[in-house]
């Protein structure tokens, strides 16, 4: 029996001594390893925080005291220790609890987090909410000190008045390796005794501490704890640690995936892809924050480091600075998960489309992602770049059509985003009409009396799917691959106006795709029967992409049955 199994909450370990710590953190380690390397997760992040996370709940009181922790990816431990270890291997599954923090599964987590750099604002608020003598602490780090919302949180906390403790998990990496001025100003607090070094921030400093050293970690806390100001603890810790294969490759193995791949993927394929438009035109630029692989412009890196900018987990920063390259007359390509662009919306439109500049957005991870939750379901850039000025919104059917974009993109001269999924390219077709400005094209015959506008990889998939299915009961439909979110195809529209029309996208329905055919058929004053089948606002949980598709209805049959129910109507 290990000591694991006698440790359900952080009351259990209060009454460990540290001997017996250093064995619980062995344990949970072991149980992270067997868990996400069977079903998947966030590895390196999650095993270089668990000494801290382990001496956190020793030395402080949660939930009395608040632990907020920002990129949620690092609460693995933390989740062990407050009531979920018996459902740990249900992590990110069907029904099963969340890789990050989730209110509605403990009161041991603060916020829904998962993206980075807010746990030092959501603090200062909390600092100002509480008043029972709770401890606030921020727990950051995986480059999240990047990110600018820190420092106007930090800014705020210096004249609030409020305490605040604030532990920055140094690991020298965010996913890919930090860069930027404040990591190299880490860098020298490591090397130098600097006296009061986040004094502009009227922060007192402990620092550095052995991130992995439970006696230094818990006499910080204790330190931190008893102080009476805001206080940052400075820990150093390895990404990946315990497992040979993560500590080498952090990046690697920062997201675990146990699916092996077969085909390219479509974040390689933008890479690869870039590379070529790079090599004919000087003037191209690959942009990233702090995503290189994750986007697949790791090559892109390797083969034009000179035209390749990492600013960090700093999106915003990111759009305006790719602006201001088109403004020099270059072309810039930001490559940036859906979720994460949420960050940079008024550098989109303040800086990009009222500028009316050649940047191109390659948005990954569009719709339904596997696995992560709420927090990254790209449900939301259909609606929100659709109301932008110039925008061109294109969603490739398959590899072939998004290599086809990026090659056109290369002379469009206005702001154009292209969206794909997150995963491989494994659907082919046999159309593959040449990419011209708002033009889609017919999948199948056009003589059906109701048709499917279908946009986005997943979607025309499974719409082609659904119109075999109907096809078997006796029901013909016309498949349209409507890749032009923005500007739409009129003449098409104008030709399919007195047939039944069903629009299929992996968005949300409130300023979607679908909503824009409605309203288009309106101003025009014709009457057309458009059935739109988009998600509806609510967040959806972690689990796979069949079972979330299921869950909804876009998946091959819930859309033939909706199908089925407006045609026998």
């Amino acid at each position: 029996m290990g000591i694991l199994d006698s440790v359900n909450y952080p009351r259990d370990i209060k009454k460990l001594p540290l001997s017996s710590l250093n064995v619980l953190c062995s344990e949970i380690r072991q149980l992270i390893l067997d868990t996400v390397l069977t079903h998947g997760g966030h590895l390196s992040s999650n095993l270089g925080a668990i000494e801290a996370v382990v001496a956190l709940h020793y030395v402080f009181d949660a939930p009395k005291d608040k632990i907020i922790f920002d990129v949620g990816h690092q609460c693995y431990a933390h989740k062990i220790l407050t009531g979920r270890k018996n459902s740990f291997g249900t992590l990110r599954s069907d029904g099963g609890i969340s890789g990050f923090p989730k209110r509605n599964e403990s009161v041991y987590d603060v916020a829904d987090t998962g993206h980075a750099s807010t746990s030092i604002s959501l603090a200062c608020g909390l600092a100002r909410a509480c008043n029972d003598g709770e401890q606030i602490i921020s727990f950051i780090g995986d480059g999240a000190m990047t990110g600018g919302l820190a420092y106007e949180a930090l800014s705020d906390l210096a004249c609030s008045g409020k305490k605040q403790i604030i532990v920055l998990n140094d690991n020298e990496m965010s996913i890919s390796k930090s860069v930027g001025l404040i990591s190299g100003y880490l860098e020298r607090l490591k090397r130098e005794r600097v006296t009061r070094p986040f004094s502009l921030f009227n922060l007192k400093y402990i620092g550095t501490i052995d991130g992995h050293d439970l006696k230094a970690l818990i006499k910080a806390f204790n330190k931190a704890k008893k102080s009476g100001e805001s206080v940052i603890v400075h820990i150093l810790t390895k990404k990946g640690k315990g497992y040979p294969q993560a500590e080498q490759d952090p990046e690697k193995y920062h997201g675990y995936s146990v699916t092996a791949q077969k085909n390219p993927t479509f974040s390689q394929i933008v890479g690869e892809e870039l590379c070529k438009l790079a090599e004919k035109d000087g003037d191209v630029f690959a942009v990233t924050a702090a995503m290189a692989s994750g986007t697949g412009l790791d090559v892109f890196e390797k083969k034009f480091p000179e035209r390749f900018v990492d600013v960090g987990i700093a999106e915003a920063h990111a759009a305006c600075m790719s602006a201001g390259l088109a403004l020099g007359g270059k072309k810039p390509y930001f490559a940036v998960y859906s979720t994460f662009l949420q960050r940079a919306y008024d550098q989109l439109v303040h800086d990009v489309c009222l500028n009316a500049l050649p940047v191109t957005f390659c948005v990954d991870r569009c719709g339904i992602v596997a696995g992560d939750g709420a927090t990254h379901q790209g449900v939301f850039d259909i609606s929100f770049l659709r109301a932008l000025p110039d925008m061109t919104v294109f969603a490739p059917k398959d590899g072939k059509e998004l290599r086809a974009a990026l090659k056109w993109s290369l002379s469009y001269d206005k702001p154009l985003a292209i969206r794909y999924p997150k995963g491989e390219d494994c659907v082919k077709y046999d159309v593959h009409s040449a990419i011209s400005l708002g033009k889609w094209e017919y999948l199948t015959s056009d003589d059906a009396d109701a048709v499917i506008l279908a946009t986005g990889a997943v979607c025309v998939a499974n719409a082609v799917k659904a119109a075999k299915i109907l096809k078997d009961k006796g029901i013909n439909i016309s498949v349209i691959n409507a890749r032009f979110i923005k500007p739409f195809d009129c003449a098409i529209l104008d030709a399919i106006a007195g047939k039944k029309i069903f629009t299929i996208e992996d968005g949300v329905r409130t300023g979607g795709f679908g909503e824009g055919v409605t309203v288009y058929y309106a101003g025009k004053g014709i009457n057309a029967d458009v059935n739109v089948i988009a998600f509806d606002e609510s967040p959806y949980p972690q689990g796979s992409l069949e079972h979330i598709l299921a869950v909804t209805g876009t998946d091959p049959d819930g859309i033939a049955r909706k199908i089925i129910q407006k045609v026998k109507s």
